[in-house]
């Protein structure tokens, strides 16, 4: 044979080899396609520009772990769960998204949530305090969302402020807040005290303190709260606060002691509070990473401090708020959801989001021992209350918590009587009810 046609069969027979060899591998080993990616949608509402820049991170972070799920956020920034809702009926809702403690009741009978018991290993459950999971249940005792953390409300005081006004600490009593406030504004011009206008859920905490029952409105009838004394008084007092030392004061061409944010050019009492228009609010956990980030050089210890709220006469109470992390029954990707959902409520995510970042305080067990606590959050955690309310009243919390702050609003604006203020509460209650 010759030498040129013994090397052309050399080589044929080279090539069917390999040929062979590749087919045998992919045989074996067949290519995998990339996966394709998934999208989720999550929204929330925002405590100012600080959490959404921190969920930003942990977005970034999630997606760098997870490149086959692409999250989009989504800030909601005006009557959230009325939106949220909606969106179910326009088939748009959001795969994963807050679910605040008064609102679970209303989408649980709704059907609006995946059931988040059905998806999570019980051990993964168990990590979180009882008492936050407790507005999340159904009646079928399935937990339909997972607490991200909680917070409470406590009295954020300006330590240079109340020195101007020749006051050495924050105010002891209710009584004592409304007059240090009058001093404040008296003394320096700057009003001493900002709320927002109706807040029924900042006021409970003045009728608790005075010795009214944890409110309960499930059915006709359970409006007669607003019967007892403590509450007409206490309830009348707190909208008086705005009523007589904003409306009643400009009148008499005085400074006004208690604002709402608004009436400072603030967008919110965290802001009003850092840019140091007022000298008190009082707010929850939230507010501390917003002062840390957007006022740096107003100080903790130094400049701002924080204290209990004040003492009625039987006692200190305060509010727990706790927002869950919700998936919709309606979303096309569980699995996906649920790792989300899973990255940033385990422990992990928590010490990272909420310890690391001071976002609020965390709702897994043992987590608020970490030595990277935050000093203001650890401080808010050593206050001694007799009572600590989660806020929910009701299986229809979300709608009469704007009901009955509407008409709270009304009358601090001087648009409503205060005789009336009651009887149009306890009327709207019983509607709502269906009485």
């Amino acid at each position: 044979m010759p030498l040129a046609l013994n090397k052309a069969v050399i080589a044929l027979i080279v090539v069917v080899i390999v040929l062979a060899s590749a087919l045998v591998y992919f045989v074996l080993f067949p290519p995998v396609a990339p996966a394709e990616k998934v999208f989720v949608r999550f929204a929330g509402w925002s405590a100012g520009e600080t959490e959404m820049k921190n969920y930003e991170k942990m977005i970034k972070k999630f997606m760098e772990q997870n490149p086959n799920i692409e999250v989009k956020y989504e800030v909601i920034t005006q009557m959230f769960h009325e939106n949220i809702l909606a969106s179910y009926g326009a088939g748009v809702a959001p795969d994963i998204f807050y679910v605040d403690s008064n609102w679970a009741p209303i989408f649980i009978e709704k059907g609006a949530l995946y059931p988040i018991s059905d998806i999570a290993p019980p051990d993964f459950i168990n990590q979180f305090y009882p008492h936050l999971l407790e507005p999340f249940k159904g009646k079928d005792g399935k937990i339909y969302g997972l607490p991200k953390d909680w917070s409470m409300l406590a009295l954020f005081w300006n330590k240079k402020i109340f020195a101007q006004a020749g006051l050495s600490g924050p105010p002891e009593t209710w009584e004592q807040l409304e007059e240090y406030a009058k001093i404040i504004a008296d003394k320096t011009g700057k009003p001493g005290l900002a709320i927002y206008l109706g807040g029924f859920n900042r006021y409970v905490p003045v009728a608790l303190s005075n010795g009214a029952p944890k409110p309960w409105f499930e059915k006709p009838g359970d409006e007669a709260w607003f019967d007892r004394p403590e509450v007409k008084d206490t309830l009348l007092w707190y909208i008086k606060l705005y009523l007589l030392g904003k409306v009643e004061r400009e009148k008499n061409n005085k400074p006004p002691y208690v604002v709402q944010p608004a009436d400072v050019g603030a967008g919110w009492l965290g802001d009003a509070f850092g840019k140091q228009e007022v000298a008190m609010v009082i707010s929850g956990n939230w507010m501390i990473p917003f002062l840390a980030d957007q006022f740096p050089d107003f100080k903790f210890g130094e400049d701002w401090d924080i204290a209990p709220l004040p003492r009625g006469s039987k006692g200190r109470a305060t509010m727990a708020y706790t927002v869950a992390l919700g998936i919709s029954a309606k979303t096309e990707h569980p699995k996906e959801a649920w790792k989300f959902v899973e990255f940033i409520l385990g422990k992990e995510g928590q010490h990272e989001l909420v310890v690391k970042m001071g976002h609020t305080l965390p709702s897994i067990k043992g987590l608020e021992e970490s030595a990277e606590m935050w000093a203001q959050h650890r401080k808010t955690l050593s206050f001694k209350y007799d009572t600590v309310l989660v806020f929910l009243w009701g299986p229809k919390s979300g709608e009469l918590e704007g009901k009955i702050s509407d008409t709270m609003a009304a009358a601090m604006r001087g648009e409503l009587p205060l005789e009336e203020v009651i009887p149009t509460i306890k009327q709207a209650i019983r509607e709502t009810l269906g009485g």
